[in-house]
């Protein structure tokens, strides 16, 4: 009875581990692109979104700068700082 728990639990064990490394394997990346317009001599980003590669981020972002972020919390202090055109 014993030596079942201890495989039991060694097998649960195996199946959460292996879980959480296929979950850090799918990482999501948060992208803003950014263009500088030269007509009002500022910089213009879209809105944010996620991908999970950086192909997908710069087909997505069709000639613009990509930036690429760990978390929204990174992203929206950068874009405070980085997107200096009114929103139209």
């Amino acid at each position: 009875m014993v030596s079942m728990r201890k495989i039991f639990v060694m097998a649960v064990a195996a199946v959460f581990l292996g879980l959480s490394s296929f979950a850090s394997a799918q990482q999501i990346i948060y992208v803003v692109c950014q263009s500088y317009k030269a007509s009002k001599n500022c910089y213009k980003c879209s809105n944010y979104f996620s991908v999970r590669s950086e192909d997908q981020a710069q087909k997505r972002c069709r000639g613009a700068t990509p930036n690429y972020f760990p978390s929204v919390g990174a992203l929206q202090a950068w874009m405070l700082a980085n997107c200096t055109c009114d929103d139209d």
